[in-house]
């Protein structure tokens, strides 16, 4: 899918490291581990260090943004309360170098810390960061701390449209944003969802962007659950690099035309992504790498109930005849799965839903199946407003993935204890509660 010409990304005056030409299709090369981690380590031990060297005046002086309303507040839910740390100096660097002036776009971040205790509230004014508010040590994986930032960003910082970004730890259907210090615990999808509905109501308008700086995120059970909560929702499918999202692309976009509706942003964020990933020589990255792997998509929820009803009625049909057509339904299946870190919290076990609902085209003698893989593509297109990813996964990737495990042991995890807490069937996702998907994976594994 090309980026819509009507929508121009401007970039002029941008400043990149353009140390060679590169081809924008695909090749990966990590740098040398001790490389990497002396780095990482520098940057990290300089955060921390300009971090508890301010004065306590600054720490707990006075906000004196002015409440002008803005075109654009990007609020940064930044939780690295884990192994994710060393990414904060560098987004943080980033953001800097990416808002020269903030006379139309505010950046307002929330972060929490492995190494120090205390949740600090940095803003970005006119290319230079500032702490605003210190606050304690929170648990930012509740949902209610997430649901106090956000008012909060959205009262001092006011804009006529929010962009909000989770950035953190991501698991799928089971949860994002794991807090270390707080209980190593995740924020369960329904809980960022009600979080995100509360301040809709609280505060007479909502987030009109989510944005996941997290891997695995753009699952249909994901988005499905918080179709009521945000009317955009933009991210990845797998893996996401410790760069995250593509800052240094997307905000001077933003600040270059502040008058972006919230779909466009959804839409150049996801096609920024794909682009960002392609070289490691045209834009700035924590390490010498690109990403051969890089998906994005970008949906609107407003067309996730009828999404959600096609699907169902996908399920009902494909459910009595999975035992006469294994073969076909492990096919699709295994072509379908696009994860390239393979580990044991199931990440692996997220085939693309577009490729797989269109693979069981090849099941013989149901045009019933075929009526209803026809609903689910028309439906699944118009929620998809972009798509976009690397060259070598050619035509597999869609836009959004589906829990689908190989066998009733992994669906159980019982080969990792950690996601043993998290019950598919069990955990309140309302895609799951409303369709026949469980069954059909039961009856898969039982034939």
């Amino acid at each position: 899918m090309g980026r819509p010409a009507a929508f121009p990304c401007v970039r002029e005056g941008q400043q990149t490291l353009m140390l060679a030409s590169s081809d924008t299709g695909v090749s990966a090369t990590l740098g040398e581990d001790e490389l990497r981690l002396s780095r990482a380590s520098l940057a990290l031990c300089v955060f921390v260090a300009v971090l508890m060297a301010l004065p306590v005046s600054v720490i707990g002086g006075q906000n004196n943004h002015k409440n002008v309303q803005k075109d654009w507040t990007l609020l940064m839910y930044w939780d690295t309360d884990n192994s994710l740390e060393l990414c904060t100096e560098f987004a943080l660097s980033t953001w800097e170098e990416s808002l020269p002036s903030n006379a139309d776009v505010n950046i307002v971040a929330l972060v929490d810390l492995l190494s120090e205790d205390g949740t600090w509230i940095w803003e970005i004014v006119d290319g230079q960061r500032k702490l605003v508010d210190k606050w304690d040590e929170l648990n930012t994986s509740d949902p209610d701390v997430l649901k106090m930032f956000v008012e909060y960003g959205m009262a001092k910082f006011p804009a006529q449209k929010t962009l909000l970004v989770l950035q953190n730890h991501g698991y799928s259907w089971r949860g994002i944003i794991e807090d270390e210090t707080n209980g190593d615990l995740l924020m369960p999808i329904d809980g960022v969802g009600a979080a995100l509905e509360s301040v809709k109501a609280d505060m007479g308008k909502g987030v009109d962007v989510l944005a996941f700086d997290a891997c695995n995120m753009m699952l249909l059970e994901v988005v499905y659950e918080l179709k009521d909560a945000v009317p955009y929702i933009v991210g990845s499918q797998t893996t996401v690099s410790y760069d995250g999202l593509p800052y240094e692309m997307f905000i001077p976009d933003l600040v270059a035309n502040p008058g972006m509706s919230p779909a466009e942003l959804a839409i150049d964020i996801a096609y920024d992504y794909a682009e960002y990933y392609s070289s490691k020589w045209d834009y700035s990255h924590m390490f010498p790498c690109n990403q051969d792997f890089a998906p994005a998509c970008a949906v609107d929820t407003s067309k996730l109930d009828a999404l959600g009803d096609a699907f169902g009625q996908f399920c009902t049909v494909l459910e009595p005849i999975i035992p006469d057509h294994m073969k076909v339904i492990e096919d699709a299946r295994g072509y379908a799965l696009i994860g390239q870190w393979a580990n044991m919290a199931g990440w692996e076990w997220t085939p693309d839903v577009g490729t797989f609902v269109e693979g069981l085209r090849e099941i013989p003698g149901h045009p019933e199946l075929t009526a209803a893989i026809d609903e689910f593509k028309m439906a699944y297109d118009d929620a998809i407003i972009a798509e976009a990813h690397s060259k070598r996964y050619k035509d597999t990737v869609t836009g959004l993935s589906l829990w689908f495990p190989p066998s009733l042991s992994q669906y159980n995890s019982i080969g990792y204890y950690y996601c043993q807490q998290f019950v598919y069937h069990d955990i309140g996702l309302d895609l799951v509660a409303e369709t026949s998907w469980v069954d059909c994976l039961m009856t898969y594994y039982g034939s």
